[in-house]
């Protein structure tokens, strides 16, 4: 930290002025700038003509400071962490790309970085049923989001089996068992939901991005049930065993759900949504151990999946 405060603020010193001013060896000196620069990731320079060092602050995108804070060993554990959760959500590294590199100067801040690794293996992510997105879109998409660009993607429609070229505004990424951006497509002229394991071709746009007010895009895409949430225009009543009512109690379906425990140990779940899709689903998870109440549209749409399953099983006994 000393030798850090005295190369600060732009100022030049030679290696023997450093040598007087800490009263250290030369091995030690050697030593603590490479530490400073591997370790630490501080900017020092080292001006040939004038054989002296100095913290840079000419780069444009130098490393950043953050005086005054902070850190214990139980707050570095919570990082490394952090970043075992982000590797389950993000397994190509495209929304964080240089987290990697900086995770390793956290460990090698821990007293021991082996046994760091370590612990952190011993905590699982399962995440059953995600859908790998490419790093370049996700990174690409990323930086236009933060940088208000217009993206050009090369979009692949799964139920028209064929793919597009649109210009959009990215306005939001949105995880669901997979990466979702909300842009404004300019083609369309209306907000969407872009699958980003979907993507194929990314390129960011010198234009500047349209801006939604994020009340709007809560409003237009958040109130349904799953990714392809949309508008709410219908209610569903879901009646669970009391079997089934032990883990459904516990679950968070729609953060505008319903819940009522009954007499009987059945419980009640009203949850708004607008496409059936997702939710049919979700229900088929619990087979007979729910029923839709109500809501003839609905039981219809369980009750079609459920005999089309049951007719692939009696085609093939």
């Amino acid at each position: 930290m000393k030798l850090a405060n005295l190369l600060r603020g732009r100022r030049k010193l030679r290696f023997d002025q450093l040598l007087e001013r800490l009263d250290i060896s030369r091995a030690t000196l050697k030593r603590d700038l490479k530490y400073l620069r591997e370790q630490l990731g501080t900017p020092i320079e080292y001006d040939p003509f004038e054989r002296s060092y100095q913290v840079g602050g000419s780069r444009k995108h130098a490393p950043q400071e953050l005086p005054g804070l902070w850190v214990s060993e139980s707050d570095l554990r919570s990082l490394l962490l952090a970043q075992r959760l982000l590797g389950e959500v993000d397994p190509s590294g495209g929304l964080a790309p240089d987290m990697g590199a900086f995770i390793r100067r956290v460990e090698s801040m821990l007293a021991n970085g082996e046994e760091s690794r370590e612990w952190a293996g011993r905590i699982l992510f399962s995440t059953p049923g995600r859908r790998a997105v490419p790093a370049l879109a996700l990174n690409t998409v990323t930086t236009a989001l933060m940088q208000r660009r217009r993206v050009r993607l090369g979009y692949f429609t799964r139920s028209r089996q064929a793919e597009t070229l649109r210009d959009v505004s990215p306005q939001r990424l949105v995880y669901h068992r997979t990466w979702y951006l909300d842009a404004w497509c300019h083609r369309a002229k209306g907000l969407r939901r872009f699958a980003l394991d979907a993507v194929g071709a990314v390129a960011q746009l010198e234009e500047a991005a349209l801006d939604v007010p994020l009340a709007e895009l809560e409003r237009l895409l958040d109130g349904g049930y799953g990714a392809f949430a949309g508008e709410p225009h219908h209610w569903a009543v879901l009646m669970f065993s009391p079997e089934a009512a032990q883990w459904v109690g516990h679950e968070l379906w729609h953060p505008m759900q319903r819940v009522r425990r009954l007499e009987d140990g059945r419980l009640e779940l009203m949850l708004p949504y607008d496409k059936p899709t997702e939710l049919v689903m979700d229900i088929l998870r619990y087979g007979a151990q729910v029923e839709v109440i109500g809501n003839p549209a609905l039981r219809a749409a369980v009750i079609s999946a459920t005999e089309a399953a049951l007719h692939v099983y009696k085609r093939d006994g």
